[in-house]
């Protein structure tokens, strides 16, 4: 609701409470007043006639009486009724059609000679005069109220659109106009009042949020600089475990090839197998490290379609084999889904829950280790889930679990920054959401407790 419109209606209601109060004393007053006189003027028309036909009464003189009676009726159009009673009979009478018996007033006088009552003269004056003088002055109060009424209002709304909405909508288009990368731009009033005074508060404010974002961003570019080179130091390790596998094909291929050469036992189908085997092996390592350069690339942050399901292979083909050297199952339940993304960034969080995954179930002494991941698209949304059975989160700490440097392991273990960062690229950069909850469920017929991240990207919303 506009301000004006609040303004306006509460004067309004104001002036049309006063204006009825005083005008409900005004119309009281009129009332009494007109009253009043028709109560004196009753009183001296009543004895108007009982002193005129004094002489007709002791004169029995009727004729007389009726009029006077008469002539008195035609004087006054507010008479309804004339009633002259001797010996308690009507000698003279008179009435007006029309005037109605409940709308008026009656007068009574006595005709007396020597303390000795004569006759009675009844009077009856109708209030219709009255009432229709009261009705109009109800009538004239109401419309001066609503004119000046209206003369208020609009004196009123001129005056607070000069003084007030104006300056109002000042403020706030100025408001509208800040943005987050320009906030440099001060709210100016050129007057000398509290609107000069929340335009300074609002730019003192404007002044300590800037101040917040630039350290804020200073804060996010450390983290993300501490969070690479974190990730540096496991891609190390992870092109290590990778490339073990494949150059130990190659040595023992090229050792065989050189034993049969020199034992001149070497078959040409020997070789060639060998070949394939040491050919195979170099372009597995040629995709890993393509992989591998590809993810640590500062400059590959490109908005692209995806699919899902190559990306967590991407994944698993790089850091794999750290699973596998610890005897931790993988198990994927991928749909062929894809989305408009930054597949790096993507890459980046699933390595870093997958890494937390490892490192919870490393803890775990005896039974199976499991981490599943589930894609699924629900309601034009991108769900993915990596959920492992290492018991779970404790419930004091879940909560804490995206905070900055908040870690359970031990400081040359975990640096509490890859949740914090995987947290703000869905967020801030990917435009999605990212949770963490306990998890219980079936696998196999056995029941396991174990953490669940849930990431949800929407499959409509477009990336900038």
């Amino acid at each position: 609701m506009k301000l004006t419109f609040k303004i306006t209606a509460t004067v309004l209601i104001s002036v049309m409470s006063l204006l009825s109060f005083f005008g409900f004393f005004i119309i009281k007053d009129e009332k009494n007043f007109l009253e009043k006189l028709q109560n004196e003027q009753g009183k001296t028309i009543v004895n108007t006639i009982s002193i005129s036909i004094l002489d007709s009464v002791l004169l029995k003189d009727y004729s007389a009486i009726d009029t006077i009676v008469e002539n008195t009726s035609h004087a006054y159009k507010n008479i309804a009724t004339i009633r002259v009673i001797i010996n308690k009979k009507i000698v003279s009478q008179t009435f007006k059609k029309g005037m109605s018996e409940d709308k008026k007033s009656l007068f009574k006088s006595n005709v007396v000679i020597n303390d000795q009552i004569l006759a009675k003269v009844v009077v009856s004056i109708s209030n219709l005069e009255n009432s229709k003088l009261i009705d109009k002055r109800i009538k004239d109060i109401v419309f001066v109220s609503i004119f000046v009424t209206s003369l208020l209002i609009l004196l009123l709304i001129l005056i607070i659109k000069y003084f007030l909405i104006n300056k109002i909508n000042f403020i706030s288009k100025s408001t509208q106009e800040i943005k987050l990368n320009n906030l440099h731009k001060p709210i100016e009033m050129n007057t000398n009042d509290e609107f000069k005074d929340l335009a300074n508060n609002i730019n003192e404010m404007i002044r300590q949020l800037d101040n917040e974002i630039k350290e804020n961003r200073n804060k996010t570019k450390l983290l993300a600089e501490q969070s690479k080179m974190a990730s540096l130091g496991e891609m190390l390790g992870n092109i290590a475990h990778q490339w073990r596998q494949p150059l130990s094909v190659i040595s023992t291929a090229a050792t065989g090839i050189k034993l049969h050469k020199e034992m001149e036992v070497l078959e040409d189908k020997d070789l060639y197998r060998a070949m394939d085997s040491i050919n195979d092996s170099a372009q597995y390592l040629s995709q890993t490290i393509e992989d591998f350069r590809g993810f640590l690339d500062p400059n590959n942050r490109k908005i692209e379609e995806i699919d899902i399901s190559n990306t967590i292979d991407k994944v698993l083909n790089m850091i794999g084999s750290q699973f596998i050297a610890n005897e931790i199952k993988i198990i994927k339940n991928i749909q062929n889904i894809t989305i408009e993304s930054i597949e790096n960034e993507f890459i980046q969080v699933l390595i870093n829950i997958l890494n937390n995954a490892k490192d919870a179930l490393l803890e775990k002494e005896d039974g199976d280790k499991l981490i599943i991941i589930n894609t699924y698209k629900k309601d034009n949304v991108l769900c993915v889930e990596i959920i492992d059975n290492a018991g779970g989160i404790k419930e004091h700490i879940i909560e804490k679990i995206f905070e900055p440097y908040f870690t359970t392991k031990h400081q040359s273990v975990g640096t509490g920054i890859g949740l914090y960062m995987s947290h703000d690229i869905i967020t801030t950069h990917l435009n999605g959401e990212i949770s963490v909850s306990n998890n219980e469920y079936t696998y196999e017929s056995v029941k396991y407790i174990g953490a669940k991240f849930s990431i949800e990207l929407s499959l409509n919303k477009k990336l900038y």
